[in-house]
Formats: structure tokens, sequence, C-alpha cells
């Protein structure tokens, strides 16, 4: 099985296809496995790479000594080892830290940002009360418990049981690893985000109570020129719940990115 080594840390990781480099970064449910609907339908275009992030699937490093900016700078890394120069980057909830850091460390191997279930970072006062209303309205159960809609659950419970075995492979991760920064911190990862000038596309799902529709279009209004499709019926994964309609939203998005990139090159 193939393994790259960074930051004193050892990552799986694929590649499928070939073309444009194209990167998936997994939320704190999922691992590489969690892209299994949409390897196969963007490999047919783009050099795919997914991998698991340091504590999750069948990579290993002490997460617990690293803190929570290592995710982005072991993707930055990962990126670096693998020889991928610029890439489209795809994030997933807890993925979106992966994105701040390479945004910060290594911007110009951004090539355009999907960014699903997450603000990335992007973040204001407004943002902050919402995170607080949803923590509310979620109750005790932890977040993986929302990680799907309800009417999803009900309606396929195969799939649901897919999600949950993918996610239990998953070994424990230190208790704390992604909470929210300390009360009074009032940074936002916009300035940088906006800074980067490469398109950006926030998706979110109706039901998602991790992050808001009304959470992401508002941290969509911090980073100008970004768009919003919100995904019906779906929850937090609506990569995974509505993956049809993901695909062709995403598939659209990179064809235009990339046509813009080569408008660009040519002086269009």
């Amino acid at each position: 099985m193939p393994y790259v080594r960074v930051n004193a840390g050892r990552f799986y990781y694929e590649q499928h296809g070939s073309g444009p480099d194209l990167l998936f970064l997994h939320g704190a449910g999922g691992n590489h496995l969690s892209w299994w609907q949409q390897v196969p339908v963007f490999a047919e275009r783009y050099r795919v790479t997914v991998y698991d992030a340091r504590g999750w699937g069948l990579s290993k490093g002490d997460t617990a000594a690293a803190g929570r900016w290592v995710l982005g700078t072991d993707a930055a890394g990962i990126m670096a080892e693998l020889g991928i120069e610029r890439a489209h980057i795809v994030a997933q909830s807890m993925g979106g830290r992966a994105v701040a850091g390479i945004a910060r460390m290594a911007p110009g191997r951004i090539r355009s940002l999907v960014l699903c279930g997450t603000t990335a970072g992007a973040t204001n006062d407004r943002i902050r009360e919402l995170q607080d209303v949803l923590a509310g309205e979620r109750g005790d159960g932890g977040l993986r418990e929302h990680a799907l809609s309800k009417p999803f659950e009900a309606a396929n419970a195969a799939l649901a049981l897919l999600y949950r075995q993918i996610n239990a492979l998953n070994p424990p991760r230190p208790r704390g690893l992604l909470g929210r920064p300390p009360a009074g911190y009032r940074g936002s990862m916009h300035p940088v985000l906006t800074a980067l000038g490469v398109p950006v596309l926030f998706v979110v799902g109706e039901y998602d109570l991790i992050t808001s529709p009304e959470m992401i279009r508002e941290a969509s209004e911090l980073v100008p020129g970004s768009r919003v499709h919100e995904i019906a019926g779906a929850g937090h994964s609506a990569y995974f719940e509505r993956a049809g309609e993901f695909n062709a939203v995403v598939g659209e998005f990179l064809a235009r990115a990339d046509g813009a990139a080569g408008s660009a090159a040519a002086g269009g």
C-alpha cells in the first residue's frame, strides 16, 4: 500500500486517473474511503488524490502532540512530496482546516476551492452566533450523530450503515482535538482566501446542523466572487447523501475554473 512520510507522520494515499490534479480532503467522520462516489467520476478527467489525515484511517502520527494546526502543515507537505504543484481542492468539513493551512503556507498550490460543509475559517461574529445556536439545537449528542440528515437515514438505511462503517475504521483521537478556537479569538481566514484570487465554491446541505446554509452564505459574503450551492434534502455530508448532484455541480465548477485558467494563460 502507498504511504508518504511528512512531519513525522506516515500517510496512506491513493491516486487515480490522469490530468490536472484534484485533491480531496475528508471530514472528521470519514477517511479516504468517503470519496468512493467521487473518485471514479472525477478520475476520468483528473489525477485524483485522496489520503487519510493524521490519526484517521490507515495514517499514523501523533495528533495530540502535533496539535490542531498540523492538518494544514501535513496537507501542504503531502502535496509537495507527491509532486502536486497546483491542484483543485475539494474539502469536506474538517478538510477546511487543511485548506486554511495550505492557503497560508503554500497558496500557489491552490488552483480552485470547493468548500463543502466548511467555512475554511472565514468567519465573523454572526457566524459565531450561528455556531452557538446550532450547538443548542443539536443538544448533547456529538457531531457524529448529525453527519447525515434524518430524511436521508430514513430513506437510505444501507448507505447510512456504510457511512458509519467507514467512520468506524478510524482509530480513537484525542478529545477536544477539533474543538472551536478560544472564545476570545476573533481571527478570520477570509482575507487569506480572498487574496488567493482563485474560484471558490461553497456547498452546503439544506439540513446541515453543523454548518448551516445561513452560516455558509455569511462566509461566502466574506469572500468576494465566491458562489454558494445549497443541496436540497441533504445534511452535513452532502457529497455522500446526494452524490449525483454534488458531482455535477463540482464538475461544472471545475470545468469553468479550468477554462478560466486556460484563457488567462493564453492572454484571453
